[in-house]
């Protein structure tokens, strides 16, 4: 029998480890460990995989309409790879199937062009992504690149009848949509189409057809259908069964989205009034849970709804200061409904504003007059602002609303000054501006600001016999280039034989006789004068003044009783004074 000795249980001593075994046991641990390392590190174990697996890995999702999966396998491709021939392949039929990011889409075409791979579909898309740029000429020549073969099917010819419109060859369009709704008749899109056509039309009975026949495909769970929804709801002879009819299809209808149904929910509130505070209840409890984008579209139609309150109690001021189309809506809307607290709050100086500093400027201005009418000095900064940072901005509209206010507040000074800056020489609204630069300075009773003005006018429209006179009596009342007044011709082109034997007209040549010295022409020129009481507040100023000068003292006291002097210019002022 052995005998076991407590030695016998050691383990037998292990040999030496050989340097190969240890560089093997140290590859190993290494790996192990990168592994848990990239493992925590949530790195992505798939981009060790080369390209050529998820191109086909995209190309296999495609082909099934997996859209997520195709967009997770094109995202594992990266860098130099993004440059192949088959990835650019794969992703452009990718972006046409999913009709997505047409501007990727395009720069990738551009590629495939240059490398000479374009399919027939690509040319329909290059034509279509040119001609919704405004490319015409671009999109005609993707358009002659489309085999013959491929123009057959209705998307292509539906994009033919588009560019022929937009190339300005009405009648060309319409036979090719005519060929389109006869080969195509049984396409519920192209029936879409020709019952639009057909609501066009001058007779009844068809108008009615395509009524009906768009209320039946309006029925269908699909785009056409959806196409349907929205050329009824655009319709001004909607039923308040209609609307109720659209507002129930719209719920069943996948392919509506919520720039589809609100306005169908708007024309439901019209002509159901009882039923609006449900109805946006039922909208806001609908779209409450979408992304951002949608949460911007339901407030901006909120705030068309005058719906302040509900816009201000679903979106954060924060996230309503970051939208440039949401908050000149808002703001609007609460100088439009005179909520000015709430509107002073929103626009307080100082804050950086999804609009720009001019129209800014303009609403505090508004508010201020409102809360605090008696502060003029503020309420003026406000304006000057608005005009300056307008003028910086190039803000014709924000300029164009100050100046206004400044004329309705008594602040004409402030009112001219914009009114010069908008009279750009050489725009379309100069004349018109000019017109009310006029006005103004005739308000403020500027001499030598009315003395230009008259110049700038009369140069603007040189055919114009009433502007010129209009200069000439500012240049020989003022005193300014009488010798250049005195020149110029007495009858100008296209001036009416009632213009010229006006009584104005006849005073205009009474100064020019007084300013001749010609005392026998003045005393022609003066009896030549009808009814002088007709004549503008200056005018009869001067005509008084001209009467004393002539002699006839009794007469130029009478007329000159008729004037309110306080509302002459100093130098028509000058000519009442002789007259007394």
């Amino acid at each position: 029998m052995t005998e076991y000795t407590s030695d016998s249980l050691m383990p037998r001593k292990h040999g030496k480890i050989s340097p190969f075994a240890s560089l093997v046991w140290y590859l190993i641990a290494f790996i192990a460990l990168t592994m848990v390392v990239l493992f925590f590190g949530k790195f992505d174990l798939t981009r060790l995989l080369g390209a050529d697996h998820f191109i086909r890995k995209t190309r296999r999702a495609v082909a099934a309409k997996d859209w997520p999966a195709a967009t997770w396998a094109l995202q594992h491709i990266a860098g130099h790879d993004r440059e192949r021939a088959d990835y650019l392949r794969v992703l452009a039929d990718f972006l046409e199937a999913t009709r997505s990011e047409p501007a990727l889409l395009d720069a990738t075409l551009v590629k495939l062009d240059a490398l000479c791979l374009m399919q027939p579909v690509d040319f329909t898309w290059a034509c279509r992504l040119r001609l919704g740029a405004g490319n015409i000429l671009a999109a005609r020549k993707f358009w002659d690149r489309i085999p013959s073969a491929s123009r057959q099917t209705a998307e292509v010819m539906k994009l033919s009848v588009e560019l022929l419109k937009e190339e300005g060859r009405p009648q060309e369009a319409a036979a090719e949509e005519s060929l389109l709704f006869e080969k195509f008749a049984d396409d519920p899109e192209t029936a879409v189409r020709k019952a639009v056509r057909e609501l066009e039309g001058t007779f009844p009975e068809i108008e009615q057809a395509a009524l009906s026949r768009l209320w039946e495909l309006a029925r269908r769970e699909d785009e056409p259908g959806a196409m349907a929804i929205r050329v009824l709801s655009q319709r001004n002879d909607l039923t308040l069964p209609d609307a109720k009819q659209l507002h129930e299809l719209s719920d069943k209808q996948p392919n509506i989205v919520i720039g589809d149904r609100l306005p169908i929910t708007s024309t439901l509130m019209r002509l159901d009034p009882q039923q609006r505070e449900p109805l946006l209840a039922a909208e806001v409890k609908r779209y409450d849970n979408g992304d951002s984008t949608v949460q911007v579209q339901l407030a901006s139609w909120l705030a068309k709804e005058q719906e302040y309150d509900k816009v201000m109690a679903m979106m954060p001021k924060e996230m309503l200061l970051k939208s440039p189309d949401l908050f000149p809506q808002v703001a609007q809307g609460l100088a439009e409904k005179g909520r000015w607290s709430e509107l002073m709050n929103l626009i307080q100086k100082g804050k950086k504003l999804p609009v720009s500093n001019a129209r800014a400027a303009t609403w505090r201005a508004l508010a201020t007059k409102n809360l605090f009418p008696d502060n003029a000095k503020e309420i003026r900064t406000h304006l000057e602002e608005a005009i300056r940072e307008g003028q910086v901005e190039k803000n014709g509209l924000a300029m164009m609303g100050a100046a206004r206010l400044a004329e309705e507040w008594s602040m004409a000074d402030l009112a001219l000054k914009a009114y010069e800056i908008l009279a750009v020489p050489g725009s379309a609204q100069e004349s018109e501006v000019l017109d009310r630069c006029w006005l103004v300075a005739t308000t403020l009773k500027d001499s030598a600001k009315l003395l230009k003005l008259a110049d700038k006018r009369a140069r603007l429209k040189p055919g114009n016999y009433r502007l010129a006179q209009q200069r000439d009596y500012m240049h020989l009342l003022c005193g300014d280039q009488v010798e250049t007044a005195l020149a110029s011709p007495e009858v100008v082109a296209g001036a009416s034989t009632a213009e010229l034997e006006s009584d104005a007209s006849r005073l205009l040549q009474a100064l020019k006789a007084y300013r001749l010295h010609d005392l026998p022409l003045l005393t022609s020129t003066l009896g030549k004068v009808r009814n002088a009481r007709a004549l503008n507040t200056g005018e009869r100023a001067v005509y008084a003044g001209l009467q004393a000068i002539n002699g006839q003292p009794a007469q130029a006291f009478q007329m000159a009783e008729s004037v309110r002097p306080e509302l002459l210019l100093n130098e028509e002022a000058v000519f009442l004074r002789l007259a007394f």
